[in-house]
C-alpha cells in the first residue's frame, strides 16, 4: 500500500463543518420543492448571505425589471436551488480558493472551476430533454471538494506515478484509483457525508468522474458540468472518456451543438460572476 487510506479518510471527515443553516437548506431542496417561507427563514438572518443574494437577484443575468430589496423577493426571483448553491458556495469558498499545485491549480483556480461547473448545471437544465433535479448545481459546485484532501497526500513520487498513468491515456480520476486505491471523488463523498449533506449530493460528487450506464441524470449532468467548466478554460484539462461524454449527452437529451452553445453561455455567466466577487 503506497498511501494510508484510513488516514486519508479521517482527514476527509475532519474538514471544518458547514453551518447548520446550509445543511437544513440542502435537505429542503433535495426533498422536493421547499416552501418559500422555509427558505427565507433560513437565510434572512445571515448578513453576508443576504448581501450576496441581493447582488445576484439584481444582476443583469437575472433579468429583474425592478430593484430587488428583500430576501423574500430575492428567493422568489432566483429560486431555491440557486440560493442553495450560493449559500454553500460562500461557506466553502475559503477552502476552494487554496492553490493546489498537485493538480496544476493556482490560487483561486479550483474555486473558479467549481463556480463554472455550477453555472453549467444551472444553464443546462432548461435545455435538457431529461431535466436534472434542482440540487444538481450544488453537486456540481462541490464535485471536486475531495481534491482538498487528496492533495495533502500526493508526494513527488506519487505525482510521478499519476503522471505516467495519465500519459498512457487514463483520466486523472482513473489514475488516482489505480495508483492510490482511492480517488478524489470518493474523498469528496466522504466530506459531503461528514457535512451531513443529502444522499443525492453525495452520489453526484462520488460518481461525477465516471458515470456509468446505470447512473442517474444528476450524475451525468455533473459530469457534463465538469466538462463544460474545463471547456471554458476554468480548471485543468484532463483526458476525456468519449464514451462517458456521449452517454451523458444522451441521458440528458442534449446534442454536441447544445454543448457548444452552453460553452458560450457558461463563459459569459462566469465572467459576470467573477466581477461580482472581485
Amino acid at each position: 500500500m503506497v498511501i494510508d487510506l484510513d488516514q486519508m479518510a479521517q482527514a476527509a471527515s475532519q474538514l471544518e463543518p458547514l453551518p447548520t443553516s446550509s445543511t437544513r437548506l440542502a435537505a429542503l431542496v433535495c426533498a422536493g420543492t421547499p416552501e418559500l417561507g422555509q427558505v427565507v427563514e433560513i437565510v434572512q438572518f445571515d448578513e453576508a448571505l443576504t448581501a450576496s443574494l441581493l447582488r445576484s437577484a439584481n444582476s443583469s443575468w437575472s433579468s429583474s425589471r425592478s430593484e430587488i430589496k428583500t430576501v423574500r423577493d430575492a428567493v422568489i426571483r432566483l429560486g431555491a436551488s440557486p440560493v442553495l448553491a450560493l449559500t454553500l458556495g460562500m461557506n466553502v469558498r475559503r477552502h476552494l480558493g487554496d492553490a493546489l499545485p498537485q493538480y496544476g491549480m493556482s490560487e483561486g483556480e479550483l474555486w473558479r472551476h467549481s463556480v463554472a461547473a455550477s453555472l453549467a448545471a444551472e444553464l443546462m437544465a432548461p435545455k435538457s430533454a431529461h431535466r436534472p433535479p434542482p440540487e444538481t448545481a450544488t453537486a456540481a459546485l462541490l464535485h471536486d471538494v475531495g481534491k482538498l484532501v487528496m492533495a495533502r497526500f500526493l508526494d513527488p513520487s506519487l505525482l510521478a506515478q499519476l503522471h505516467d498513468c495519465q500519459q498512457q491515456g487514463a483520466t486523472r480520476i482513473d489514475a488516482e484509483a489505480e495508483v492510490l486505491g482511492i480517488d478524489h471523488a470518493e474523498l469528496g463523498a466522504l466530506i459531503a457525508r461528514s457535512w451531513a449533506l443529502p444522499e443525492a449530493l453525495i452520489r453526484g460528487i462520488r460518481e461525477h468522474g465516471r458515470p456509468g450506464a446505470d447512473s442517474d441524470v444528476l450524475v451525468h449532468a455533473v459530469y457534463l458540468s465538469d466538462a463544460l467548466a474545463k471547456a471554458v478554460g476554468a480548471g485543468v484539462d484532463d483526458n476525456v472518456d468519449p464514451d462517458a461524454r456521449a452517454r451523458a449527452l444522451g441521458e440528458l437529451g442534449l446534442s454536441e451543438a447544445d454543448f457548444d452553445e452552453l460553452n458560450v453561455l457558461v463563459g459569459e455567466r462566469l465572467a459576470e460572476v467573477e466581477q461580482r466577487f472581485d
